[in-house]
């Protein structure tokens, strides 16, 4: 209570992280919805055929331009958040080394897609129809991974109300393209307008982040950027790794899963369950990209009160959430089933859900404390060992099917969580508390 009491009077960061959580969520509701309206929009005037075609490729353009930014997108976060106040020179070196690695890591992807689009879309997609798509949006995906990484600059420097404004402009633009684009030129067109929305998107963002940088006395340099190299290793590539150990999980989960007895059925489930989470989870991840740049800064500096404070903040505030949507779930959730017209039987798997989604909510604030502090490798380390955990009990448990994944994702989340917790105490002591006693 005494640290909470102390956190509280620290006002510069209670400003900074109640300004940064309300701009974000304005910002990512912008992004969050846009998906969802162009869906509506797609499948009223169009069908739903059109919008399994539109899925499938969407999909597979979000995927790679993730995997293309990725890594580069934490390593600008974390050193210009780092090092914009104390080695303005650098954060200039690293904002030029992130645009060209962002560039090279897009460029090969969409050469990739483009020349092999055949083979992905009917050996790999199983979707040979969508072929011509994902030759289409390989351009895409550069612009794709350019936007993330301006974005993720701009995060660093913590500007979200800027952020939020690109969002929104970008979300707008999104809106009204691209079922335009669908009208005049079917998916072709569709894509089309999207390559040209996210191309406004690079164009805007990038003045706004050379402006945001020189406001602190930055200058985007590339002449010497890659003298930086030791961050590719040390940032880029663990998070990159980090990202290919966790997006195949739920693939291989959900495979496990459609083999049992029932398996379509089980399926549905799991995933209703698994959007259930999310929607729970949608406020706490928020928070958790409003205090990464505030966590990098406290360790740069070496700063164990700013640190700690940040902390308290955040997972005090998901704590709060999570009260809240379990509250809310023991009182309307049996709505949940009666939309879904499920049955009362699939019950546990939505308690579990929802009790994982309070375990993450709370938990989720110290996962990129292993970035935060230089750790990155061990922060695959721990990614790895909850990959392993909740692969394993899935397939010990899969004849308990959807229920069995969710228990089985509950335990890896727990023991994650666990793990986390001691690890951070490690961190605060070896990169802030050494640093206070080598001062002395």
């Amino acid at each position: 209570m005494q640290r909470l009491l102390a956190f509280l009077s620290r006002s510069d960061h209670l400003r900074r992280f109640s300004s940064g959580l309300i701009w974000s969520t304005v910002g990512t509701v912008a992004v969050r919805l846009t998906p969802l309206i162009m869906t509506v929009l797609i499948s009223r005037g169009f069908g739903i055929e059109v919008v399994g075609q539109f899925a499938v490729a969407y999909g597979t353009l979000v995927s790679a331009g993730m995997l293309a930014a990725t890594g580069v997108s934490l390593m600008a976060i974390r050193n210009i958040a780092a090092e914009a106040e104390q080695s303005p020179a650098f954060a200039g070196r690293i904002a030029g080394l992130a645009i060209i690695l962002a560039a090279g890591c897009g460029l090969i992807l969409a050469a990739v897609f483009f020349f092999l689009a055949d083979v992905i879309a009917s050996r790999v997609l199983h979707q040979p129809e969508i072929a011509p798509y994902l030759a289409i949006i390989a351009p895409i995906i550069l612009l794709n991974a350019m936007s993330q990484v301006l974005i993720s600059m701009l995060t660093g420097l913590q500007e979200f109300r800027s952020i939020a404004r690109l969002n929104i402009i970008y979300g707008a633009i999104l809106i009204v393209a691209v079922p335009g684009g669908l009208y005049v030129g079917g998916l072709a067109g569709c894509f089309a307008a999207m390559a040209g929305a996210t191309a406004t998107l690079c164009l805007i963002a990038y003045p706004a982040v050379r402006a945001a940088l020189a406001r602190r006395g930055i200058a985007i340099t590339f002449a010497g950027a890659l003298s930086e190299w030791p961050l590719i290793t040390n940032f880029a590539v663990p998070a990159l790794l980090a990202s290919i150990v966790f997006e195949p999980v739920a693939w291989i989960c959900t495979a496990i899963i459609v083999s049992t007895p029932d398996g379509l059925r089980e399926v549905g489930v799991y995933y209703i369950a698994m959007q259930l989470e999310m929607l729970l989870l949608f406020v706490p991840q928020i928070v958790v990209q409003v205090i990464v740049p505030m966590l990098s800064k406290g360790f740069g500096a070496r700063d164990r009160s700013q640190v700690l404070s940040v902390l308290g903040m955040s997972i005090g505030t998901n704590f709060v959430i999570a009260l809240g949507f379990v509250g809310a779930m023991l009182l309307f959730g049996h709505w949940v089933l009666t939309i879904f017209r499920l049955d009362a039987a699939h019950w546990p798997v939505f308690a579990i859900a929802v009790a994982n989604a309070a375990i993450m909510s709370v938990a989720l604030p110290l996962g990129p404390i292993p970035a935060s502090s230089g750790y990155t490798w061990t922060g695959l380390t721990i990614t790895a060992g909850w990959a392993t955990t909740f692969i394993a009990g899935t397939w010990l448990m899969r004849d308990r099917g959807a229920e069995g994944a969710m228990l089985a994702r509950m335990i890896a989340w727990s023991a994650q969580s666990v793990i986390y917790v001691f690890f951070t105490r490690y961190a605060v002591r070896k990169v802030c508390d050494r640093a206070v006693a080598a001062a002395e």
